[in-house]
């Protein structure tokens, strides 16, 4: 766990990790827990806050040859912030020229959470952006 990280957003964060690996996906970079960094998605269009972001997983499904980012959002405030946004924006968007596939977005929330979290990505990513991301709900979380 980063210094800078509460206890339940590392909580979060595992639980997505250990689903995607479950799932038959390889969660190859967790953001302070592996020694390989998940890679920073420039944001050359400048959209949301115009700032590159790193996701707290990066993956690979080898089977479907598609790569994956993966976010856990507490709530508090995270879901719906412009950072937040950008995120969902940038990791739900890119395109993958090699297997000609868009990548996957996977956002983990408590259960109390997953209505506004619907919302937000329906108020604020293009729907085109929509086939490319899977919400997940908590099972440790439902506050």
């Amino acid at each position: 766990m980063n210094g800078s990280e509460t206890p339940k957003h590392h909580n979060l964060k595992m639980e997505l990790a250990e689903l995607l690996e479950s799932w038959g996906h390889n969660a190859e970079a967790i953001d302070g827990y592996t020694k390989k960094s998940p890679r920073k998605v420039e944001n050359t269009n400048k959209v949301g806050d115009g700032e590159d972001k790193i996701p707290d997983i990066d993956g690979f499904n080898p089977g479907e040859r598609q790569y994956l980012r993966g976010e856990a959002k507490i709530g508090d405030g995270d879901i719906e912030s412009l950072h937040s946004i950008t995120q969902y924006m940038l990791f739900s968007d890119l395109y993958n020229k090699e297997n000609r596939k868009n990548s996957l977005l996977f956002i983990i929330v408590p259960a109390s959470c997953k209505n506004e979290l619907n919302d937000v990505l329906i108020r604020h990513v293009p729907r085109r952006n929509w086939e490319n991301i899977r919400m997940i709900q908590s099972s440790r979380y439902s506050d």
